[in-house]
């Protein structure tokens, strides 16, 4: 009995032991995995340098693990997998262009690429400029070819939806400084400036112009030839409403720059060869408004449009630069080019 009862206290001894060795066993793995869990999601260096990477559309969960390994920004491509995969949000990781640091710990890199933490880009458009300068502005800022800008602009599914009333979108591309991820589309682009536009005529505005007769796409088209003719701001109530005066008194408005649009320069200096160029653009040929807009006029030189300023004008010429001299007759306005013209010659 004496014998058995010890022999049943030593197998005990041993289960226990056996017991107490797994359970340490046990403790060390668990605080190993600890460690090394913590080691992998960790950040990288304690550095604060800024790394930008670019996870393109359609990226996979082991594309973009391996794109943060290659750039130092995690330890391990597997850790990432687990925690997409423990957190679920494979499919919530968002493409763009981010800006990361080394001190950023996995956890937080997860946040940032699920949140859509991205790197913006500006575009900014001057006013009055041509669509065809916007293109050439597009590809000097580095977001892609000039072509391809021009490939979007003649998109019909654009034109239908934001140019019901022409064929091109001059005139429409509203001037701005437009915010947007890096790797956007020049369609994508295109189609905020065309919904801008739409945003901004407002049924207050269509009112205004159905006052006065004129149809949106004739505001716009008379507004991008106030643009390129006013010097400054202030002006184009002034000029507005000498086009208006000559546009009642059915004359021909002879802009200057709607003979340089149709010659496709609209920068160079006109010439009076240039003024007997065939186009249905030229307004010292034709009389009323040329067919569509010259460029794409900003919202002062719409309102202008709509809102001329009530005067006997009927000509203006530039005296300095941003500045015009206003008349009333022919005859008033020949004497100050010949006086421009002897002011010239003696500064010379």
């Amino acid at each position: 009995m004496f014998l058995r009862n010890l022999g049943a206290l030593l197998k005990w001894k041993r289960i226990w032991k056996f017991g107490l060795y797994a359970l340490g066993c046990l403790v060390i793995l668990c605080f190993s995995v600890v460690l090394v869990g913590l080691h992998y999601f960790s950040p990288t260096a304690s550095s604060e340098e800024i790394v930008s990477v670019t996870i393109e559309p359609g990226s996979s969960t082991s594309k973009i693990a391996q794109l943060l390994v290659n750039n130092k920004l995690i330890r391990s491509p597997l850790a990432f997998k687990l925690a997409v995969r423990y957190r679920r949000i494979g499919t919530q990781l968002k493409a763009g262009n981010y800006r990361l640091s080394r001190d950023m710990s996995l956890s937080r890199i997860l946040g940032e690429l699920k949140e859509g933490q991205i790197e913006y880009k500006t575009f900014t458009v001057p006013e009055g400029i041509t669509a065809a300068a916007i293109a050439e502005l597009w590809e000097g800022s580095g977001y892609g070819t000039a072509e391809t800008f021009q490939e979007a602009i003649k998109l019909p599914e654009l034109l239908e939806k934001h140019v019901p009333e022409d064929v091109t979108v001059e005139g429409y591309l509203f001037p701005d400084t437009y915010k947007f991820a890096k790797g956007t589309t020049a369609k994508t682009v295109v189609k905020m400036m065309l919904a801008e536009s739409s945003n901004r005529w407002t049924e207050k505005l269509a009112k205004e112009a159905e006052t006065l007769d004129l149809t949106r796409h004739e505001v716009i088209t008379l507004a991008s030839i106030i643009q390129r003719e006013a010097g400054s701001s202030s002006e184009i109530p002034l000029i507005s409403g000498v086009f208006h005066n000559r546009l009642r008194d059915k004359w021909r408005l002879q802009a200057d720059p709607t003979v340089l649009y149709a010659l496709g320069d609209p920068d160079r200096l006109l010439t009076r060869a240039d003024l007997k160029v065939e186009s249905p653009y030229n307004t010292y040929l034709n009389k009323g408004l040329p067919p569509g807009p010259i460029g794409n006029p900003g919202m002062e030189a719409i309102l202008g449009a709509l809102r001329p300023e009530e005067t006997s004008f009927f000509y203006f010429v530039a005296v300095e630069k941003g500045k015009h001299h206003f008349s009333q007759t022919l005859a008033e306005h020949n004497r100050m080019i010949r006086q421009i013209k002897r002011n010239r010659k003696i500064t010379r």
